[in-house]
């Protein structure tokens, strides 16, 4: 498997997807990885017991709640893999093993007890359970539970209720055909034993606990002399499991601790004698460990507790919960930033607990130092938990901490539960809820609400005088989506988008594209504008054709194919080559073409020609063109104050191209002064002039510290910088060049709290922003922080060669050293490939 390309377009929430599918594997195919923790095996071994037909050999005693499965799909954002039965799961996507068992599912009826028994242990196993109740639908009596095999049938009834919804009566009348008269057999033993541990953990009364204990004994004294060695001593193992729950209810932890290390002594001395024992000698001893790790906490035996981890993550290294009793030993012991690497190394096995090890990771960031750092672990925690209260509360204070009221009000709304719109329960959706569906993005960034202004100007008919600059690039909106894990708006028509996700802003979109090929070119524009707003550039090429200049005849016909020239060069930005507006040329030579337009495209051309071409003497043609234009709009009594400054601010800034062609640094300071000065000077209006305002001032002076940066002006720029990002301290790019600012001061740390910024803002520089901020850990001695920046951009992008080269640079700070060199050994070889084939 290629993780890079097994990850394309799709973001985990906390780790790289193909991390938590190789981790948690059998869960989602059926298959194993050489990463794969040892619970999750358990499917592994029940497929080989299936084939065998031996549904009364041991198998794992550890199941998984049915919440597992959700929680697994949720995080690792593998959407394909949902499946409620093994039916439900693309074939494509199936190993061998679990193709059989979907076969035997889809003819369950026609199994005999053994394969059907078989059946419901590898459901089970695969944490399928709703899928057990469709194998075993009804609870069998007492009398035809003394037989083995169909005590096996019951019992996986049984532990399937208890993981779909707890210690409940249909949970209780499962468990009484086993419990109340049991039979000397495997699984009446395992059951009774279960049954009191059941008891001892989540019920409200356990003076019942006893008697189920030692029924299990006595029943295990009459199997005993029926048993090999290997299965006495496993028994055994897991009846003192059992026992030690109750032990530790009543707080004998001595006792409880006495009980296991007698239990792992005696599994110690065990030999498998095949595969399948060896499976199962390793979970039982995971299990003994685990249990021995909480018994020495309990005890404040630290020698005992750090010999009990280090022989469980010698056997286990992907155990989400060894890695966090590890931290938190690391952490009682005074040690934050060992604590540190622990949290952040369980937060990337999950599912379970992964919120709550990135809070307790932001602590031990905030004790070291970090609080920056300590600002996204908080975030990312929310992200992974968002209906948790601990993580809302966390985030929602950390917020008010830095002064920042406007994202706790995004995170007080993004983690209230909305039946009716549960993608509502989402960070990115409640940022930036006008790019999914027009809905109201709560984000106080200056650009979030563009596509939403957009449609309230083509809803009302009446195009904008003057409209904002700010282009969002192309991958805004699928870069949106795929962070958010919202797949299902990932649309390429907004007709495509289910009824369910739709706002009533939305079904006038589409009531509109409906009816386009019938509207006149200005109310085309006004439509296309919303639908290019919204991402959808391909669909805005498919609805207006090319047509070339001469065949152009009303002004709006012009503007709207202008338009339709920067809309196809937008596109095609990043690409191998860019699409030049060419149209735009003709048009403005156009009889039919207006002032406005010919300036529009003027200064579009200058920005095109000094960017694409850097032919000054094209570029110095439309600056004249422009500034005749210019002139003309000026001295035009039908344009407002507002419009003028607007419009010469703008052109100044634009035209200033020109002059950083030639060199002329008298020249581009005279046009920067006086595009800030009427930047500054514009007197605004109204709650949209405003907004322009701002828009307009703050381009104009992260273009002036860009300036200042080029002519080692380095104070005046951080000035200016510090200014752009008062005007709109949500804007990623801002925090860039902050960073940049800072790193020609040599300070790597500080510019690396400034990417984190950056990343957190995304989405367009999420990967960008963590891969740089790793850099500037890594520069700052700070690996283990820079191992997670470089882990996070692999997260969004996991093609990206330099991220993963950082990663395998600090990849031994956090225990990944091994992963990290294979990963980028891996990605370099096949890029390598991909190079040698277009070569060849």
């Amino acid at each position: 498997m290629d993780r890079w390309q097994f990850s394309h377009g799709t973001a985990g929430v906390n780790a790289p997807s193909w991390l938590t599918f190789e981790v948690h594997r059998p869960y989602f195919d059926g298959a194993e990885s050489p990463l794969t923790v040892i619970q999750a095996r358990a499917a592994i071994l029940a497929a080989r017991r299936f084939e065998k037909r031996t549904p009364g050999a041991l198998r794992f005693g550890m199941t998984m709640p049915a919440s597992y499965r959700r929680l697994l799909v949720e995080e690792s954002r593998l959407h394909r893999y949902r499946a409620a039965d093994p039916t439900e799961l693309p074939e494509e996507l199936a190993s061998p093993a679990w193709r059989r068992m979907a076969e035997a599912y889809r003819h369950r009826a026609d199994l005999d007890a053994v394969d059907l028994a078989g059946l419901a242990h590898w459901l089970i196993a695969a944490c399928l359970l709703p899928a057990v109740l469709d194998v075993v639908p009804a609870d069998l009596n007492g009398t035809a539970c003394q037989d083995p095999v169909t005590a096996g049938l019951q019992s996986t009834r049984a532990v399937a209720l208890f993981g779909l919804e707890g210690l409940t009566d249909r949970t209780t009348a499962a468990y009484r055909p086993l419990v109340d008269h049991p039979a000397p057999t495997l699984t009446h033993v395992q059951s009774v034993a279960g049954w009191g541990y059941l008891l001892a953990r989540h019920g409200g009364d356990d003076s019942a606990v006893p008697h189920h204990l030692d029924r299990a004994n006595r029943l295990f004294a009459e199997l005993a002399g029926e048993l090999t060695d290997f299965q006495r001593t496993v028994l055994e193992a897991r009846l003192a499991l059992r026992e030690v729950m109750y032990a530790e209810r009543q707080q004998d932890f001595a006792g409880a601790a006495a009980r296991l290390t007698a239990a792992q002594q005696s599994v110690d001395e065990l030999t498998a004698t095949d595969e399948d024992d060896a499976l199962v000698l390793l979970e039982t001893r995971r299990r003994l460990i685990d249990r021995r790790v909480e018994m020495a906490v309990r005890l404040g035996d630290t020698e005992a507790e750090q010999r009990a981890l280090t022989e469980g993550l010698a056997i286990d290294p992907s155990c989400v919960k060894l890695r966090m009793q590890s931290a938190q030993a690391h952490r009682r012991a005074g040690r934050p930033e060992e604590a540190l690497a622990g949290f952040l190394h369980a937060a990337r096995l999950g599912p379970y607990g992964t919120g709550f090890a990135l809070l307790h990771a932001a602590e031990c960031a905030e004790e070291t130092g970090q609080a920056e750092f300590a600002r996204v672990l908080t975030e990312r925690a929310f992200r992974a938990a968002p209906r948790a209260s601990a993580t809302r509360d966390r985030l929602v204070a950390s917020c008010l901490k830095a002064g920042d009221e406007p994202l706790a009000e995004v995170v007080r709304q993004a983690a209230t539960r909305d039946p009716e719109r549960p993608y509502a329960n989402n960070w990115h959706y409640r940022m930036h809820a006008a790019y999914f569906n027009l809905g109201e993005s709560a984000s106080p960034g200056l650009y979030a609400r563009l596509p939403t202004l957009a449609f309230e100007f083509a809803e009302r008919g009446t195009p904008p005088q003057v409209n904002w600059q700010r282009l969002m690039p192309p991958a805004f909106r699928t870069n949106l989506i795929r962070e958010s894990g919202l797949t299902e708006f990932a649309v390429a028509h907004p007709a495509e988008l289910p009824g369910r996700l739709r706002t009533p802003a939305w079904d006038t979109l589409c009531g509109w594209v409906a009816e386009f090929a019938t509207y006149d070119a200005e109310r085309q524009h006004q439509v296309a504008v919303v639908l290019y707003r919204l991402g959808f550039i391909k669909l805005v090429r498919e609805l207006i054709p090319f047509t070339p200049a001469a065949e152009l005849s009303t002004a709006a016909e012009l503007r709207l194919h202008h338009w339709l020239d920067v809309v196809r060069w937008v596109g095609s930005v990043g690409r191998p080559s860019v699409t030049a507006p060419a149209n735009s040329s003709a048009i403005v030579e156009h009889p039919a073409c207006p002032t406005h337009l010919r300036f529009v495209i003027a200064v579009f051309s200058v920005i095109y020609e000094a960017r694409e071409t850097g032919s000054l003497k094209t570029a110095l043609a439309w600056r004249e063109l422009g500034e005749k234009a210019l002139a003309e709009l000026l001295a035009d009594p039908q344009y407002s104050p507002f419009e003028k400054m607007m419009m010469e601010s703008r052109f100044y800034r634009s035209v200033s191209y020109v002059p950083f062609l030639q060199r002329d640094t008298v020249r581009l300071a005279a046009d920067m002064d006086r595009a800030e000065e009427l930047a500054r000077a514009v007197p605004a209006v109204g709650e949209y002039q405003e907004f322009l305002r701002r828009e307009n001032l703050r381009a104009c002076v992260e273009s002036r510290s860009k300036e200042f940066y080029a002519f080692g002006e380095n104070e005046r720029a951080h000035r200016l910088v510090a200014e752009a990002l008062a005007l709109d301290p949500y804007e990623p790019k801002t925090h860039i060049e902050v960073a940049e600012g800072l790193l020609k001061e040599d300070k790597y740390e500080e510019a690396a709290h400034s990417y984190l910024r950056t990343a957190r803002l995304g989405p367009v520089s999420t990967a960008f922003g963590y891969a740089a901020a790793g850099d500037c850990f890594a520069r700052a001695g700070q690996p283990l922080l820079a191992e997670d920046c470089y882990l996070q951009a692999l997260r969004i992008d996991p093609y990206a060669v330099s991220a993963a080269r950082g990663w395998a640079a600090v990849g031994p700070a956090n225990g990944m050293g091994e992963l990290a060199a294979r990963y980028l050994a891996d990605l370099e070889a096949w890029g390598a490939a991909r190079r040698a084939a277009r070569t060849a």
